[in-house]
This record gives C-alpha cells, structure tokens and sequence, in this order.
C-alpha cells in the first residue's frame, strides 16, 4: 500500500475605488496561459505521479475555484523525467487524472537529481529540477500514549518528538494518519488526517539540533479500524519547503493583506517538482 504525501493556492483580486468613482472601463493586462505543473517524487513511493493544468488568466472575468473544482487536468501533454542518465515518458491516467510511472520503471534514490520536461501543443515547455534529500529523516521517539474519555467517547492520543539531524539545511514536515473502514463487507479503506499540536512544516535554521515535540488530538477509537497509527517524517528540499510555506502565508480572502506570491520552481511556468524521504512510524494502538 503507497502511503502518499498528506496544495492548493488561491487566487485573489482586490478592487478599488478612487474619488468616489467606480472604474468599469479597464485594459486588463494580456496574460498568456502557463503550464502548472505539480509533482513530489520520493524514494517511498511505489508510483511517480505529476498533475498538468493550465494556468487560468487573472482577470478572465471568471471567479477563482480551486484546479480541482474547475480547472480539468490537461490530457495532451508530453511528460519526460531524466535523472541517472535514463530517461521515461510518463503516460496520462484517467483513473487518477495524473500522468504516470511504476517507480520500478525509474528508481528514485536519495541524493538523487532529477530534472522534468513537460510539452503541451500551443503552450510553452517547461522544465524543472530537483534534488532528493541524501539522509534519513531521524528517528521518531515514542514519550507517551494512551485512551482518554472525550466528550464520552473511547479516544486514543499519543506523544512524541524527534531531534533534528546535525548541521543546517535539513527542512521537515510531519504528518499522522490512520486507515479506517467503515464497511465490514468490503477492504476499502480511508486514510484519516490525525491533527496534533506541534510543527508541522520546519526549517533547522539558526535550531540545529533541536528538538521537536508533538501531542496528537485525541481521536476515537472506532476511528481506528487497524490497531495502528502512521507518523510520516520527512526531509523535504528546499522547492517543497519555500512552496508550502507560501501557500501556507497566503491570504487571498483577506482585502487587507499583502498579497503574498506563491513560491513557484517551474522554469517558464507554474507549480513545484520537488523531492523528499520519508521515514514511517508505525505505532500499534492498545485499547
């Protein structure tokens, strides 16, 4: 089973007035489509995925949605990942609307550099990079679990913490999850996100060695169909790092704030390819 990363910009526009006149007749600057591309490669993963849109021109007149409730995935793409001095092809899936690769067909190695080439007939091509973190995320210690009574309800919590890797330039994230089944006739199951207090997308800047300590909220026990909990520690690039922390920063809703541009390592286009190495925990649940 492929246990996959746990991204969605937004876009705002801010309307002014100006002596208390209302501007309606505006040249809107022209603004010409971009490829947007979006993909994490990981020495984990059992399948290299990367998702192609088309960027949508800011002031089209359109309300903003996310890619996924209204910008379909583009199909006629050419998807080329080099690295190693081989080179693939990735080819569409309509199943998962990415475009694909059986990572035994391209093997992804830590410290690895790879570098991705998309091509869309009358859009530009684009090219990216990015370099798989070497290390091997720390281990994760275990300080306390156990059952608590939340709101009259069996619930499970557990807590813990990992030291950073010596020297900086080590970027984490972190993610705890859950597989449940609601269905006792079929083998369907979902993945549940567990909040918890405590970082989870860190830089050891000017912190090397420190020490990061975690508490997940309590979740109830029907919740957990499999006896177990996955925490997911990785080391992220830098690309991952400065993408999520820009979407993270972004307040497209807010009229009051500094638009804050999202972080984007694509050349000539939009998006993040970036890669990480993921270290999972697997933490057995006692009722």
């Amino acid at each position: 089973m492929r246990i996959k990363n746990w991204l969605i910009s937004t876009i705002g526009v801010l309307l002014f007035t100006s002596c208390n006149q209302l501007i309606t007749e505006v040249d809107p600057p022209q603004s010409t489509p971009k490829l947007v591309v979006y993909s994490v490669i990981s020495p984990q993963d059992t399948l290299i995925e990367v998702k192609i849109y088309k960027s949508h021109p800011l002031f089209s007149g359109t309300p903003y949605q996310s890619y996924e409730n209204k910008f379909p995935p583009l199909t006629n793409a050419t998807v080329l990942l080099s690295g190693a001095g081989k080179s693939v092809t990735l080819l569409y899936d309509t199943e998962t609307e990415t475009y694909t690769i059986d990572a035994q067909l391209f093997n992804i190695t830590p410290g690895g550099q790879y570098e991705l080439k998309v091509m869309a007939p009358d859009l530009q091509q684009v090219t990216a990079e990015c370099t798989v973190p070497p290390d091997t995320p720390p281990a994760v210690e275990i300080t306390h679990m156990g059952t608590v009574d939340n709101y009259d309800t069996d619930s499970w919590y557990m807590e813990f913490n990992f030291k950073d890797l010596k020297g900086e330039g080590h970027y984490y994230t972190v993610n705890m999850g859950t597989f449940y089944n609601n269905n006792p006739w079929t083998d369907e199951t979902y993945l549940i996100d567990m909040g918890f207090k405590g970082e989870q997308l860190i830089t050891d800047k000017n912190m090397d060695e420190s020490v990061y300590k975690y508490k997940s909220y309590p979740i109830n026990l029907e919740m957990i169909t499999y006896n177990f909990i996955w925490i997911s520690l990785s080391l992220v690039d830098e690309n991952y790092y400065k993408y999520k922390q820009s979407v993270n920063s972004f307040q497209g809703d807010n009229p009051f704030s500094e638009p804050t541009p999202i972080f984007s390592n694509i050349t000539d286009g939009l998006g993040m390819f970036a890669g990480i190495n993921t270290r999972l925990t697997r933490v057995e649940v006692e009722r």
